[in-house]
């Protein structure tokens, strides 16, 4: 183990510790592939008020739009208990207690879930690293066994080449008590790389687990077209752990067996179809060519050989967006949206969005400050009916979105100063 991590881990707990090192670490994405030195520029991110926000849409003609909670940094991940409280990643920072954010008077608790890892004070951090917890989903049978999955970025190491340090992207496992995590467990983990990066959850509807991760950013960018690591992949596993015997690469020799799909470069959004069952994915693309993935057993989606998009700052990426054996994207997106979270609308308060897929965005065309909730309305066949561009009026970069158990939407942002929104009728 190198030097100064056996040093950090034996001066302090990392289970909970000390967070003094300012949360915009925990915001930063890995650099991207080909990237260059762009300049941002952008509209100020502030919100326009207090709200509540009465906006129209095109087929519920009028929604409320609330702000519940505030004061949050960097929010990442939600996901609702069922008598109606929510628990938030801060990503990077810690896990918090949404109490009755269903109700007339949600409160975010002060106290942050103890015993999620956390690294934010560990030497060496460079602002493209982002460590410690990222997703976080609640296992179908919570009621029971009141099991959380989440992820978390794990430090390994110190790279020699780079001085950055390495880390592995883990799934984890533990079952909530009160306001602390106890019984934990790591299900799965990856490689130790230079710049993991974000992942997410999802359950299927058998013993199923699906777990999303970015593409490596620096040193490995074909890492995505390999079987032998984790990074740029979709991966599935028993909720228990072991590897199913029908996953595809899992009698490949050298391939890791829990590979479901490869050829991804940032699948930040993960969601089941609830009228068939099959599985979509968000995924940032480079500038341009953002993606709606169709997740198939086996598929390769192709980057960093094959994109829609081109670098950051204009210079070229492949010229053919999709090649013998790549699977295509049910659709895409250019200019960019920086899609994070999506979720299919199940509930019954806002009918005429039943089965519509919403779509968080951090941003539009590369510009700061023009985050949106895309609305998507798709057949049978998945196939894109129409789109609709949702609280773009709010100027935020929309991270996450998930249905509560009122029926109502909720979303958080990606922001110093984070809040959580939700979204229901408006009265007549």
């Amino acid at each position: 183990m190198v030097k100064f991590l056996e040093e950090y881990w034996g001066r302090k707990t990392l289970r909970g510790a000390a967070l003094g090192v300012t949360a915009a670490l925990a915001s930063v994405m890995p650099a991207p592939a080909y990237s260059s030195d762009v300049k941002e520029v952008g509209v100020p991110s502030q919100l326009p008020g207090p709200g509540p926000f009465i906006l129209a849409s095109a087929e519920e003609a009028r929604v409320k739009v609330e702000i519940i909670a505030s004061g949050l940094s960097h929010a990442y991940s939600l996901a609702f208990l069922p008598d109606g409280d929510a628990l938030i990643v801060e990503r990077g920072l810690r896990l918090r207690l949404l109490r009755g954010a269903t109700g007339a008077d949600p409160k975010l608790i002060a106290q942050p879930i103890a015993n999620i890892p956390t690294y934010v004070d560990l030497p060496h951090l460079h602002p493209d690293d982002v460590l410690g917890i990222q997703a976080i989903a609640l296992d179908p049978d919570f009621a029971t066994n009141r099991q959380i999955f989440f992820t978390y970025n794990k430090p390994i190491g110190l790279d020699p080449a780079t001085q950055r340090i390495t880390a592995a992207t883990v799934l984890a496992r533990g079952e909530l008590d009160g306001m602390r995590l106890t019984k934990l467990k790591d299900l799965l983990q990856g490689e130790a790389v230079v710049g993991a990066g974000g992942s997410r959850i999802l359950f299927g509807r058998g013993n199923e687990v699906f777990v999303s991760v970015g593409a490596l950013s620096v040193g490995d960018i074909d890492s995505a077209q390999r079987t032998d690591n984790i990074y740029g992949k979709i991966l599935r596993i028993s909720r228990d752990g072991p590897i199913p015997p029908d996953n595809p690469f899992v009698k490949t020799a050298g391939a890791r067996p829990e590979i479901w799909t490869y050829g991804h470069r940032d699948p930040l959004g993960l969601a089941m179809d609830p009228r068939s069952g099959r599985i979509l994915a968000s995924e940032h693309g480079p500038q341009g060519g953002d993606e709606l993935n169709e997740i198939r057993p086996g598929g390769n989606y192709g980057w960093p050989r094959f994109t829609f998009g081109t670098d950051y700052g204009g210079s070229s990426l492949p010229a053919n967006p999709v090649g013998a054996g790549i699977q295509a994207p049910l659709m895409f997106w250019s200019p960019s949206v920086a899609p994070n979270g999506i979720a299919f609308y199940t509930g019954e308060i806002l009918p005429e969005w039943k089965n519509n897929l919403f779509v968080t965005s951090a941003r539009r065309g590369q510009i700061n400050g023009t985050g949106a909730l895309l609305r998507i309305v798709l057949n049978d066949n998945l196939q894109e009916v129409r789109q609709e561009i949702l609280l773009d009026s709010l100027h935020q970069r929309l991270k996450d979105v998930g249905q509560g158990p009122d029926g109502k939407l909720y979303v958080v942002t990606d922001e110093d100063q984070s809040v959580v929104m939700r979204i229901g009728p408006a009265a007549p």
